[in-house]
């Protein structure tokens, strides 16, 4: 009998609902909730445990900001994966700077699907 993994559960914040990549390829791998604004990311972060977090940098640096936060503030005991997602569609975007305890990514939305397979892997496995 083939041995079954259960996937890993990620938060998924990005404000463009029409961006198919790279979350098509990171559901293969990932149980992703998806919410478009600040304010329903804080509500899910009360509602569930994530073993991920995938935040747009299309938002303002001060929302992102407030959203890394919020993920240290309930997450305190140990450093959650953080990809952040560059949508190249936009004309400006904003990659906070952060080591993250070397377990962030930075992906721009184009990426294959063999690079966004592997910046995952190597973040969930730091």
């Amino acid at each position: 009998m083939p041995h079954k993994f259960q996937k890993s559960s990620a938060l998924v914040v990005e404000p463009n609902s029409k961006l198919v990549h790279p979350y098509d390829y990171l559901s293969e791998k990932l149980i992703l909730t998806k919410v478009q604004s600040v304010k329903h990311a804080n509500l899910e972060l009360t509602r569930q445990q994530f073993s991920c977090f995938i935040l747009s940098t299309s938002f303002s640096p001060e929302k992102q900001l407030s959203l890394l936060d919020a993920f240290k503030f309930n997450f305190k005991e140990q450093i959650i994966p953080l990809l952040l997602v560059v949508d190249l569609t936009k004309p400006l975007s904003a990659v906070p700077g952060t080591l993250w305890g070397g377990r962030v990514a930075v992906l721009a939305h184009t990426a294959s699907k063999k690079l966004t397979l592997t910046s995952l892997d190597s973040i969930m496995s730091a």
